[in-house]
C-alpha cells in the first residue's frame, strides 16, 4: 500500500509539474503594458581609439531609432518576450526597381524580464537603408511571449494591423548589438537571447 501511495503521489507531483503552475504562465493579459513607441533620428555615437585611422569625410549620417517604454505589471518575471517592430518607409522618388512604400520587419528576442516600470526596447534601421529607402511614415511593435501575444503599439495609434498587408523586408531592422549603439547605457535594456 505504501508503495502504490507513494507511487500515485510521483505521478501526480510529474504531472504538477509538467502543466504547470500559475506563476510559470507569464503571458497574461497584462503580462506587458507599452507605454510609448517612439520613431527618431540619431546621431551615431562617437569612440575614440588609440591606433587607426578616422574617416577622413567626418560624415555623420543619421540611424533610424524607434523606441519602446513598456512596463511589466504583473507576474514576478517573464522569462523571455520577442518584441516584433515594423517598420513602413515612403520614398517619395524611388529608384528604379524599387517600390515607394516599403514595410521592413525586424524581431528582438529578450530573457529574464522582471515586474517594473521604465522598461525599454530599441531597434534601428542604418543610414544608407533611410536613404534608399525614404522617410518614416509609421511604426509598430508586437510583444509575445511563447506563441502568445501580450501587447501591441502603433505610431501613429490605430487599432487597425496594418503591417499585415505588405509583405515585409527583413535583414534591415537592427538590434542594439548590431550598431554603434550597443553599449551606450548597456543597463537599461533587458539581456538579449543567443541563438
Amino acid at each position: 500500500m505504501k508503495q502504490s501511495t507513494s507511487i500515485l503521489l510521483s505521478s501526480l507531483f510529474a504531472w504538477a509539474l509538467f502543466l504547470g503552475s500559475p506563476a510559470d504562465t507569464a503571458a497574461q493579459p497584462e503580462a506587458v503594458r507599452v507605454r510609448r513607441i517612439e520613431p527618431r533620428l540619431v546621431d551615431a555615437p562617437r569612440y575614440q581609439v588609440r591606433e587607426g585611422r578616422e574617416d577622413p569625410s567626418g560624415r555623420r549620417d543619421r540611424w533610424l531609432e524607434v523606441r519602446v517604454q513598456y512596463e511589466r505589471p504583473e507576474v514576478e518575471w517573464l522569462d523571455d518576450a520577442t518584441f516584433t517592430y515594423y517598420i513602413v518607409l515612403r520614398n517619395r522618388r524611388p529608384a528604379e526597381g524599387d517600390r515607394e512604400i516599403n514595410l521592413f520587419r525586424g524581431d528582438v528576442n529578450y530573457v529574464n524580464i522582471p515586474r517594473e516600470r521604465g522598461l525599454q526596447s530599441a531597434v534601428y534601421m542604418h543610414p544608407r537603408t533611410l536613404a534608399r529607402y525614404g522617410e518614416v511614415e509609421r511604426v509598430a511593435v508586437v510583444i509575445s511571449s511563447q506563441g502568445r501575444m501580450l501587447a501591441i503599439a502603433s505610431a501613429p495609434d490605430t487599432d487597425e494591423r496594418w503591417w499585415e498587408r505588405l509583405p515585409p523586408r527583413t535583414g534591415y531592422v537592427l538590434n542594439r548589438m548590431q550598431t554603434p549603439f550597443a553599449m551606450i547605457n548597456f543597463d537599461s535594456f533587458e539581456a538579449m537571447k543567443v541563438e
